[in-house]
């Protein structure tokens, strides 16, 4: 029970379940290990690889500041990742062959590997750790999100940034000693701004975890500390890239993909997801030059100011299409790719001309919802119950609830899609094996124990 009294730190128990969970990570490592020298090529590719790929060989050939238009296009940090990664390997030569794939896919599953057994270690350093070993076997056996890590794609990555840097926090927010502020805060900012130089959208993720994380603080020096050095770190990877791209195109911007997203997922026409009549027209200044990226950008701001309800009617849809499954009639996103999708009972059964009407049709949609409906029911609930437990508690129930919040608002701003929910997955895989504890009702809402209290403000 969470109310009985907590055991020593050092216990048999305790450093059973330590093992345990180390055995558990290295296990599912192991296996994925074996499966890169098992599938062809030794990984898969994923949404935008090939301008990934493409981003990466032209660093190769001319070098940082390459003037490529993938690079500027998309996020330049994945590419500039994968051309680092095979200057340091020696494959640098084959970047856009067979090789670069196995390469990438071990650096990304040892990340993976290590930000799963920091962060399930950093919970059960806590009165959660009952939910430690369901959490680590659910990291490593969800199909989605342990499989994206032999995938051409940010999504892994990402994800793992977002584990470590709430372990980080967790981790320092259980210490007595102010000693390891700056040096934890250096770690959680490099880490969010390596992820928003993969996918700027993830800044605004980093940012509301910094500015949280100075709301745990007592004192203002402290929350100063907090948000000065955070945001410091966090903008050092980003204006990096910002003065690579202006170096190679004259435009101080991470990408040129956020205006045309945006502009994606409004219109009167438009679902919000990637159906329907794409793209509102937003005139150029200056004809016939094309529209810049923030004209974009203010010309969708624009449309969705004048077409309130119009504007109500896509951040339902959006939100939707952002919780919805990886398969069947409710699906709406960019993970047509998920390796999970070869093995999908859903997708499987639907490929056969005679059932297709049972996964697509009214059944299908049924269970869209229920899937839909239950992942999100659970994840309240296991937010509800860590809240109301107070203390650290509640402060971890914080940590992993805000960055699921600006995951999803950052697809309602854009287009709804389900693979943006995937670098936040970590968490809510948590909250739902929280809200699992909660259903079943082992542990009490309210402890009858009191509450540890974790450095800064617990309530």
């Amino acid at each position: 029970m969470m109310a009985k009294q907590k055991k020593k730190k050092g216990s048999p128990s305790s450093q059973k379940l330590k093992r345990d969970l180390l055995l558990i990570s290295v296990t599912f490592l192991v296996a994925k290990l074996a499966l890169i020298f098992i599938i062809k090529f030794g990984g898969w590719l994923g949404s935008d690889a090939e301008g990934y790929i493409k981003g990466a060989a032209a660093l190769l050939k001319d070098g940082f500041f390459s003037k490529q238009d993938v690079l500027s296009y998309l996020p330049a940090g994945y590419p500039i990742l994968i051309w680092i990664l095979s200057l340091i390997t020696g494959t640098a030569a084959f970047i856009t062959q067979a090789s670069s794939l196995v390469i990438i896919s071990i650096f990304q599953t040892l990340v993976y590997f290590v930000a799963c057994a920091f962060f399930v270690e950093k919970i059960r350093a806590t009165r959660l750790r009952t939910l430690a070993l369901p959490t680590a076997v659910l990291l490593g056996i969800n199909p989605t999100l342990s499989l994206s890590s032999l995938v051409v794609g940010y999504e892994s990555l990402v994800a793992s940034c977002m584990l470590l840097s709430v372990a980080l926090v967790i981790d320092y927010q259980t210490k007595t000693k102010q000693k390891s502020l700056v040096r934890t805060l250096i770690l959680v900012g490099l880490l969010q701004s390596l992820a928003g130089i993969m996918q700027p959208r993830i800044l605004l993720v980093g940012i509301g975890l910094i500015i949280l994380w100075a709301c745990f603080q007592q004192s203002r020096k402290s929350m100063a500390v907090v948000l000065l050095v955070g945001f410091g770190m966090t903008s050092v990877l980003p204006l990096a890239l910002v003065f690579r791209n202006y170096q190679a195109t004259g435009s101080a911007v991470l990408s040129t993909q956020l205006g045309i997203t945006m502009s994606a997922g409004a219109g009167d026409k438009a679902t919000g997801g990637f159906t329907g009549s794409l793209y509102i027209h937003c005139p150029p200044k200056s004809p016939p030059v094309v529209a810049s990226d923030s004209d974009l950008v203010k010309c969708v701001l624009d449309w969705y100011r004048q077409h309130p309800t119009q504007t109500i009617r896509l951040i339902i849809n959006k939100t939707i299409f952002f919780w919805s499954p990886w398969s069947g009639p409710l699906a709406n996103g960019t993970m047509g790719r998920n390796p999970w999708l070869k093995m999908s009972p859903m997708r499987v059964i639907g490929s056969t001309p005679s059932r297709h009407g049972y996964i697509y049709g009214g059944l299908g949609l049924v269970i869209s919802w229920i899937w839909l409906l239950a992942g999100l029911v659970l994840l309240f609930l296991g937010f509800g119950w860590l809240w109301k437990l107070g203390g650290l508690e509640r402060q971890i129930s914080l940590l992993m609830a805000v960055p699921i919040v600006l995951a999803t608002l950052t697809s309602v701003g854009t287009i709804g899609d389900h693979r943006y929910r995937v670098p936040t997955m970590g968490l809510s895989l948590f909250l739902q094996v929280a809200g699992f504890f909660a259903l079943k009702g082992r542990f009490p809402m309210v402890p009858t124990a009191p509450a540890l209290e974790p450095k800064g403000r617990a309530r």
